[in-house]
């Protein structure tokens, strides 16, 4: 680690320690969606140091999007949320490689070799599919999700869990826009960064296991799936 960097994650290292640190700095993740979840989460793996990130997102932001999509501001409406994400990314820490994957997860959607875990910040349970269909095995997966007060984080080993789309098979896509406050938003997506360092690290606490939140009451419940 260089004298900057040293200085610069020597909070962090205090908890976690330098070869912990190390392995972040070292490790790929894919964020898929930088929207809400994807826009916090992406944040704090460059904060922390995370050696390459790839961004998936075809969207453009608008104005509903401003109460929770930390990354933007104003003066960012219209633009693609991808390239606004990689620029301000680059701004906050310029010693992370950051790759774009341009356009929509699909059937052809292919999560380059050698990522290490994906995030899933979607906002519908096609691309989720999609998007779990696409991993190698092996590969960890940590999904979170929103709806008002409520959300949830799951972990999944590709190749070994039960496949995402039958732990979710049924479920239904919400009609409209999912109801959404900015401080659910970042409850979520710090337990969601904190399970991909405990991946890193090969430590997972969420493997077949979905943490629910409900901000309503401060209760938390896990699932085992």
């Amino acid at each position: 680690m260089s004298a900057t960097g040293a200085e610069r994650y020597a909070r962090q290292v205090l908890h976690w320690g330098a070869e912990k640190q190390q392995q972040i700095q070292n490790s790929s993740l894919l964020v898929a969606g930088v929207g809400g979840l994807g826009a916090t989460v992406s944040q704090l793996l460059v904060r922390a140091g995370i050696g390459h990130l790839y961004l998936v997102d075809d969207g453009v932001l608008d104005w509903p999007d401003l109460n929770r999509q930390t990354l933007y501001g104003e003066k960012d409406i219209g633009r693609a949320k991808l390239s606004l994400a990689r620029e301000r990314l680059n701004q906050i820490n310029s010693a992370t490689r950051i790759i774009e994957l341009h356009g929509r997860i699909d059937d052809a959607f292919q999560v380059p070799a050698g990522v290490d875990g994906v995030a899933d910040c979607l906002d519908n349970y096609r691309s989720r599919f999609l998007l779990y269909r696409a991993l190698a095995a092996g590969t960890y997966f940590v999904h979170g999700g929103l709806d008002g007060d409520n959300g949830q984080v799951l972990t999944l080993l590709a190749g070994q869990s039960q496949p995402f789309d039958e732990v979710f098979a049924g479920a239904l896509q919400p009609q409209g826009s999912i109801p959404v406050t900015p401080d659910n938003v970042v409850v979520i997506a710090g337990l969601m960064v904190n399970e991909l360092f405990n991946v890193l690290w090969k430590t997972p606490k969420m493997l077949d296991r979905c943490l629910v939140v409900s901000l309503a009451d401060f209760s938390m419940a896990f699932l085992e799936v």
